[in-house]
C-alpha cells in the first residue's frame, strides 16, 4: 500500500513539473519547440483544446494522465503491479497546483 502512495506522489510531482514547464516556461528556447509540436498534435484532435496549454492548473490535470500512463506501464511490466489512479491524481494535482500558485500570488502581493 505504501508503494501506491509513493507512486501517486511521483505522479503528482511529475504532472506539476510538466505543467510549470509547458505553461510558465513554454516560451523559452528548448521548451518552445516541443510546446509548438504539442499544440499542433492537440489541434489535430480539437481546435479549442490546445488552449489548455495556457492554464497551469488545466495542464497539470492532463499531464497527470500522461504520468499515470507512463507509471502504469512501467510498474506493470517491471514489477507486475497495476497502478492507474488518474482521475484521483489529476484532481490532487490541480489542487496542489492551484494552492502553490495562490500562495505565491499572495506572497507577491504582500511584497509590493
Amino acid at each position: 500500500m505504501n508503494a501506491f502512495f509513493c507512486i501517486l506522489f511521483v505522479s503528482i510531482l511529475f504532472a506539476y513539473g510538466m505543467a510549470i514547464t509547458l505553461v510558465e516556461k513554454g516560451d523559452v528556447y528548448p521548451i518552445k519547440f516541443y510546446k509548438i509540436k504539442l499544440r499542433k498534435f492537440i489541434r489535430f484532435f480539437s481546435r479549442r483544446f490546445d488552449k489548455v496549454l495556457y492554464c497551469t492548473t488545466c495542464t497539470s490535470f492532463w499531464t497527470s494522465l500522461i504520468s499515470d500512463i507512463i507509471l502504469c506501464l512501467f510498474f506493470y511490466f517491471k514489477f507486475d503491479l497495476f497502478y492507474f489512479f488518474w482521475p484521483i491524481s489529476g484532481f490532487i494535482t490541480v489542487g496542489f497546483s492551484w494552492t502553490i500558485i495562490e500562495l505565491l500570488n499572495a506572497l507577491d502581493k504582500s511584497n509590493n
